[in-house]
């Protein structure tokens, strides 16, 4: 686990970047601390208690650590709001997308673990993230992982 009175190494974290904006504050933050949940809930039942650990960040520490960019990254935000997204949802397919509701980029392979995820707006990227932790999460995780994980 993740101790603030101590170092935390790039490495023992799984970045949830979200934009350092005021409307991603609001909007983006709760639904990042969604997703934290839903991952350490994923690690604990494949019996995973090692690192590295679900940590939200914003896009400004993101962008500004090369060791934090080469780790596993969910970016929750459209590129408006958050430069995460910007800088790199454009090299990434769309796995999922609702027209004008919501859209989840990944690697269909899971080989690079860089995902984003936003909607048009607060209610919508609510169900952007529904559907990221019912139906790549687990994937995508067991990737890095090393599990295989049907849906």
């Amino acid at each position: 686990m993740l101790n603030a009175d101590e170092p935390i190494l790039p490495q023992a974290v799984i970045p949830i970047v979200v934009g350092a904006h005021l409307r991603a504050e609001v909007g983006d933050r709760p639904l990042a601390d969604q997703v934290k949940l839903a991952i350490e809930s994923w690690k604990q039942q494949h019996g995973i208690s090692e690192s590295p650990y679900p940590l939200v960040c914003t896009d400004m520490w993101y962008l500004n650590s090369v060791e934090l960019r080469i780790q596993p990254t969910l970016s929750i935000g459209s590129p408006e709001v958050n430069a995460a997204t910007a800088a790199f949802a454009a090299d990434i397919p769309t796995l999922v997308e609702v027209p004008d509701a919501y859209r989840i980029q990944a690697d269909p392979a899971f080989i690079d673990l860089k995902c984003a995820l936003w909607g048009i707006d607060t209610e919508q990227s609510q169900l952007g993230v529904n559907a990221f932790i019912k139906n790549v999460m687990g994937q995508w995780l067991g990737a890095f992982f090393g599990i295989s994980v049907e849906n």
